[in-house]
């Protein structure tokens, strides 16, 4: 048998909201408007964020 966890609301709008920052991050170091030690920095904010 196997567990599913339901998720409430809140959870599913903090993992929206983490995957939308995450991907503005990696856009703009694509964009080259951030280094990767400002990238890995911010994405260490966000992680610790959620």
């Amino acid at each position: 048998m196997t567990d599913k966890k339901k998720l409430t609301q809140l959870e599913i709008d903090n993992i929206i909201d983490e995957t939308i920052n995450l991907s503005i991050l990696v856009k703009l170091k694509e964009l080259n408007i951030i280094t990767d030690k400002q990238f890995y920095v911010l994405k260490k904010k966000i992680k610790g964020f959620y």
